[in-house]
């Protein structure tokens, strides 16, 4: 699982180191060097490839030409990369995404159990307080399942 927050630089070039327990956890059970970064809300969603497969697997299943479906598919599918993590540790964020989340100087890793998130460091800071809100809100809902 993937857990916790990691601030890395990333490079001119798009490069950045994944977390150490992220790469750790996928060697150990996913098995797997390549993960799909996608767009989702305000940050960069990183889904270990088996994680990405059943994902399609799920979308593939639902009407493909119902508006909601279309619309889904489009921004998360269309937007989709593989990348490999190198023999460093390290992705390479597209210039696309870095663009459209503002991530220049550095990131912040965000462990979202079968996957994880990457924002802008800025961005996270800024989030930090409504998304603390949401979290009250939420918890009491989420105690009644």
């Amino acid at each position: 699982m993937f857990r916790g927050q990691f601030i890395h630089k990333i490079s001119k070039t798009g490069r950045i180191s994944v977390p150490s327990k992220f790469r750790d956890n996928l060697k150990k059970k996913y098995r797997t060097n390549f993960l799909i970064l996608s767009t989702f809300e305000n940050s960069i969603i990183c889904y270990p490839l088996p994680e990405w497969d059943k994902l399609e697997d799920k979308l593939s299943r639902l009407p493909q030409f119902k508006k909601e479906t279309v619309e889904f598919e489009r921004y998360l599918i269309g937007n989709a990369h593989e990348c490999e993590i190198d023999t460093e540790g390290r992705i390479m964020i597209p210039s696309i995404l870095r663009k459209d989340f503002n991530i220049n100087n550095s990131a912040v890793f965000v462990g979202m159990l079968s996957r994880f998130e990457i924002w802008s460091e800025k961005v996270w800071k800024k989030s930090l307080v409504s998304s603390f809100k949401k979290f009250q809100k939420s918890r009491e809902v989420i105690d009644e399942i």
